[in-house]
């Protein structure tokens, strides 16, 4: 099998050199199915031809919809009720599933289009702070568990495992009872760590850029893809997935979404990997990220045919408006989450559009308790980069951010 793995790749071209699945001594035991190695290209993801298999595992217990305690699910809408309740004074507490907790990381990484604007080394302000201390931590993890939460989720800022505190923060939340969920690149993981993070019951989302080695590794460093697949065989070797634990993150681009489709997505699910597939989030743009994400009409076909993939593959499930990522709901984290920064500003969610308070002023319970976050609730709305898809061109917000509105 072949593929053309050019700025439209995804369709078949005999003239690229004979592509081989990977040697049974190549390292990759787990993921030995789902790759192939090309000469001029290095290694790729390619679907399984094992089919009925594929469908066995799809439809087990093994391979939910969800990521463990991340994801919506029924106990998120029962949040939501509950806090739309209590923001009209009819319920006693407002309750979380998790909060975001944005640290100031380095990063051993570029990547295009990355949520913090680490490629442009242009970090929001809520960025700039100093790390949360241990007993500012203690404060913010005895809130959620009180309120009912489930996780702590390190929403990005950088590499975390880029900075030398990485497990002993991660350690801290697993002592509250909550699982650590982390956002990675996953390169500068060492075997040993990934002991370390199965048996502190952490869920870790990898994050890649490309299913092609060299596509890959020239938009983030070179030989980055190969590192963070061999985590990914080491997790799944430790069994991650067989309870919801273990994720592979994908922005959709123009050059990008055909191999999305055709062989990582058929991959994830027969491995039982949770797909984070989502479309490009653009927060700080320049002009060649414009031109890789896709317009308003793009993003409605390519969820339209992720779901036809998915529905042959034995995996339902309805895009609806809001949707930006594949299987996901529309957003509505606000509603049961919110993120903390190291400025100390506590927001309604990482893309930082409404500041809810500032632990230098007031504690945790305060913010989370005040008129501004009930009012919030009582007049939430879809945030922006949450709008991608559409049923019509109709249901386009009139007003747009200047980012977003040139993909109308």
């Amino acid at each position: 099998m072949s593929r053309d793995f050019g700025q439209q790749s995804g369709s078949r071209d005999s003239g690229v050199r004979s592509s081989r699945r990977v040697a049974d001594g190549s390292g990759f035991r787990q993921l030995r199915e789902m790759l192939v190695e090309s000469p001029d290209h290095g290694l790729y993801f390619s679907a399984p031809e094992n089919r009925p298999e594929a469908l066995r595992l799809i439809s087990s217990p093994l391979a939910p919809p969800g990521l463990k305690d991340y994801f919506a699910d029924g106990n998120t809408k029962a949040i939501i009720r509950n806090n739309m309740l209590w923001a009209s004074g009819r319920a006693a507490r407002p309750l979380f599933q998790f909060a975001y907790l944005m640290l100031p990381t380095p990063c051993n990484q570029r990547c295009p289009g990355c949520f913090m604007g680490q490629d442009k080394r242009k970090l929001p302000p809520h960025l700039d702070g100093d790390y949360f201390t241990p007993q500012e931590l203690d404060e913010i993890l005895y809130f959620l568990v009180e309120h009912g939460a489930r996780a702590a989720v390190y929403g990005g800022g950088g590499e975390l495992f880029a900075w030398k505190g990485a497990f002993s923060f991660l350690e801290r939340i697993s002592k509250f009872g909550l699982t650590p969920v982390l956002f990675t690149n996953a390169t500068l993981l060492k075997k040993e760590d990934t002991q370390r993070l199965a048996d502190l019951g952490a869920a870790v989302i990898i994050s890649l850029r490309d299913t092609v080695e060299d596509n890959h590794d020239e938009l983030v460093r070179r030989e980055s893809f190969r590192s963070s697949i061999t985590v990914l065989e080491q997790l799944l070797e430790l069994g991650l997935h067989h309870d919801r634990r273990l994720a592979v993150e994908i922005p959709v681009t123009r050059n990008n979404s055909e191999r999305v489709l055709n062989d990582l997505l058929p991959a994830l699910r027969y491995l039982g990997v949770v797909a984070l597939i989502e479309e490009y989030i653009q927060i700080t743009t320049s002009d060649a990220e414009r031109s890789r994400c896709h317009s308003f009409a793009e993003s409605r076909a390519f969820f339209k045919r992720a779901h036809a993939v998915d529905e042959a593959l034995g995996y339902s499930w309805t895009p609806e408006t809001g949707t930006r990522m594949i299987g996901q709901p529309k957003c509505r984290r606000s509603l049961y989450s919110f993120a903390l920064f190291p400025s100390r500003d506590v927001l309604d969610c990482p893309s930082h559009s409404i500041c809810l308070g500032n632990l230098k002023e007031q504690s945790i319970h305060e913010i989370m308790y005040s008129d501004r976050y009930q009012e919030h609730l009582r007049h939430f709305s879809l945030c922006p980069c949450s709008v991608f898809y559409t049923t019509d061109e109709e249901d386009i917000p009139t007003n747009l951010p200047g980012y977003l509105e040139e993909l109308r």
